[in-house]
């Protein structure tokens, strides 16, 4: 039989009513094994909605799902209970009862295939977060849920004892999971799944895996950082998109400043935490005020917002500090050359860096950007090539490091007239050899063991600059975290800064050779 007509306006039809019982049944609470496990109002509309199926067909409404909260929300108990249900609770559509409502089942059942449910993350570590939270779930009270639901737990997967079903933490360094029969997955913490770090490959692999299966994926993530391409930022783009059957629960704090009151902080954090009464939102209040606290941490953990985190790569208050406008250097100078080009929506440039006064002193050569207005434009590549030929003759270049994009030929022609050992290619791309390169341009900052000649482009291009962590789960304080230079969050350019950055380390190292000042005389 069909549906019934709804009792109240709003109402659907869903698993969740079932599930909410079936939870209640078997598990307990996960701050006091002693109750039972019961959901605040908040997360039982999510479930309510998660469970969701069509009335005349009894499909679910949603293939894949979200839910960006805010840290501490409660995310990893939920998403245990659903991994667990998936394992062997009502989770497949049955049909409906004498009154009118659905029923579920088990996977397994009416001939499909025995649950694989997956908890995916991009470490091991990170899988912890929801599989030690239905590890506790299954073994609290002696194993009491696990010995009633006939599951044998172990510190790796878990196992049905009638062999009907798996359940088991994957991460991204496992390898290829092309294939696998999935019927459930959880992708936590999305907003560290990176196209660096395998993360977007492997959900995309559990999402065509659990596809053929009719079965479902569930994201958990705090707040992403846009730009960064993580799965969590790819999603809210499908569903701004309007892509179909996708779930999306995202909460966030009405817009606040550094500067409102605790008054008005605490009330923003409220709406962001919702029901968590476990949430003490007096001691969140506390630590965004601390000192050590960066405002963009607190907007994007506590906040929910999705905030570019990425800090600059030098403030403005310091480059000023290290310019040196007007040093003329002088023709036959020992020099060495950074090579960042483009062929046109971003700029090329030519930068230099030779020592006045034993400081290393980096200067703008020459930059080609778009001008205002021009809509169809192209570097002109002839004009770049006679400038580089220029600065050779001009100065004793010991290497020329050149970011290749678009630019392979040129630089082909480059090394075979001036020597191979001085034109070098550098994949900016290369994340190991760029971090080193950015953290001799940091260093040097720092230790003021740098000037420049301070023009407008060159200064804009570098102030553009925003350090990205290569590990992004590092601590951004640790002095062992590895950064690279990218572009904020405003898209501006930063071409002759990376020139810069890649003019430094060629004069850091750059051969000493002897015979340089007759070699250049060749090119005079």
């Amino acid at each position: 039989m069909p549906w019934r007509a709804p009792a109240y306006e709003g109402e659907f039809p869903t698993l969740g009513w079932e599930l909410l019982d079936w939870w209640s049944d078997f598990l307990p609470a996960p701050n006091d094994e002693t109750k039972p496990m019961l959901f605040t109002d908040e997360q039982a509309r999510l479930l309510l909605d998660w469970y969701a199926i069509d009335p005349d067909t009894g499909k679910f409404l949603y293939r894949r799902g979200c839910s960006k909260r805010s840290k501490g929300w409660g995310k990893s108990p939920v998403e245990a209970a659903k991994g667990i249900a998936e394992l062997c609770g009502p989770v497949r559509f049955g049909g409906w009862d004498a009154d009118g409502n659905p029923v579920g089942r088990p996977w397994g059942t009416r001939g499909e295939s025995p649950a694989w449910v997956q908890i995916a993350a991009v470490s091991e570590d990170q899988t912890d977060n929801t599989y030690g939270a239905l590890f506790e779930l299954l073994t609290a009270n002696d194993g009491r849920a696990a010995d009633d639901l006939g599951i044998d737990v172990g510190l790796t997967r878990c196992y049905m004892r009638e062999g009907r079903g798996k359940l088991e933490p994957v991460t991204a360094a496992a390898g290829s999971r092309e294939g696998q029969r999935v019927t459930y997955g959880v992708l936590d913490e999305t907003h560290l799944w990176l196209p660096t770090n395998g993360g977007v490959k492997l959900a995309r692999t559990l999402r065509r895996n659990v596809a053929k299966m009719g079965g479902r994926t569930y994201e958990t993530t705090n707040a992403f950082v846009p730009g960064e391409k993580s799965v969590a930022e790819g999603t809210r783009a499908a569903v701004e998109k309007g892509a179909a059957g996708i779930y999306l629960d995202a909460v966030e704090a009405p817009p606040v400043k550094e500067t409102d009151s605790d008054e008005v902080l605490r009330e923003a954090l409220s709406i962001a935490y919702g029901d968590s009464y476990w949430v003490d939102l007096d001691r969140i209040v506390q630590d965004i005020r601390d000192p050590e606290t960066p405002w963009e941490d607190s907007r994007r953990f506590f906040l929910n917002h999705d905030v570019d985190d990425r800090r600059k790569a030098i403030e403005k208050r310091r480059w000023t500090e290290l310019a040196r406008p007007g040093v003329v250097v002088p023709a036959g100078a020992r020099i060495s050359l950074g090579f960042d080009g483009s062929i046109s929506n971003d700029a090329t440039a030519l930068i230099g860096c030779t020592l006045i006064d034993e400081v290393p002193y980096t200067w703008e050569v020459d930059t080609w950007v778009r001008p205002p207005g021009l809509v169809e434009w192209r570097v002109p590549r002839h004009e770049v090539r006679a400038r580089v030929k220029e600065t050779f003759a001009a100065f004793r270049v010991g290497l020329m490091l050149c970011d290749p994009a678009k630019w392979w030929t040129e630089i082909d022609e480059w090394a075979e007239e001036f020597g191979e050992e001085r034109v070098v290619v550098f994949d900016t791309n290369s994340l190991v050899r760029m971090a080193r390169a950015c953290d001799r341009w940091l260093t040097a900052i720092k230790e003021g063991a740098y000037s420049h000649d301070a023009e407008t482009v060159h200064t804009d291009h570098v102030l553009a600059m925003h350090r990205r962590k290569v590990r992004i789960r590092d601590d951004d304080d640790d002095g062992r975290t590895k950064f690279v230079f990218v572009k904020g969050p405003d898209k501006s350019k930063i071409d002759a800064g990376i020139a810069d950055v890649l003019s430094l380390e060629a004069h850091a190292t750059m051969p000493e050779l002897v015979d340089d000042v007759e070699l250049w005389a060749e090119f005079v």
